[in-house]
């Protein structure tokens, strides 16, 4: 992006820091009717996790496609109306398409892609297989101050992208292994 000269988290001087920038959450969740319900879960799992850890950081959601986006506003919804937890400050969920301008403190990306119901890992990405779809996915990943959490179900080298016409599921792929090694 912008002829390389965009920089990834972690910045040079926080290389050495003891939590890396971005951290790599692998769960065992199923693509299913354009969403991912284990994945979903997890985001608000960790969203509770961090509204007590780290109080007075701002926080994000974003996902590749709205279904995935509404299963976690839905799974929010149902916890909030328990009353019981502390939710971040200026919490959103948006996904891949809206998030343009919008940054966090920390960042949850949920992939929701992953196997279906019989193994098979789709390689229909949304707008990332579009022409230009590359320029979205650099909206989504540039939208972090200090941390990011990527929530996935699949491990960067299940991506069978090398045939894609469009860079964006390439660069997905190259993203995520950036992020595993981080």
């Amino acid at each position: 992006f912008y002829n390389d000269t965009l920089k990834l988290l972690p910045d040079y001087f926080d290389i050495n820091n003891d939590e890396p920038a971005i951290s790599y959450i692998r769960v065992e969740g199923t693509w299913e009717n354009n969403a991912n319900k284990t994945e979903a879960e997890q985001v608000v799992k960790l969203i509770k996790e961090l509204a007590y850890e780290k109080p007075r950081r701002t926080v994000g959601v974003v996902t590749f496609n709205i279904t995935q986006q509404n299963e976690i506003a839905d799974l929010i919804d149902q916890e909030q109306a328990k009353g019981v937890t502390l939710w971040p400050e200026d919490l959103f969920v948006k996904n891949i398409e809206n998030i343009q301008g919008d940054e966090r403190d920390i960042i949850i990306f949920s992939t929701a892609y992953g196997p279906d119901a019989k193994g098979k890992i789709s390689m229909n990405f949304g707008s990332l297989n579009m022409p230009k779809g590359a320029n979205r996915l650099n909206v989504a990943i540039t939208r972090a101050k200090e941390k990011i959490y990527i929530v996935s179900s699949i491990w960067p080298d299940a991506l069978k992208v090398e045939a894609s016409k469009n860079d964006g599921p390439k660069l997905l792929k190259q993203y995520l292994q950036f992020a595993l090694e981080v």
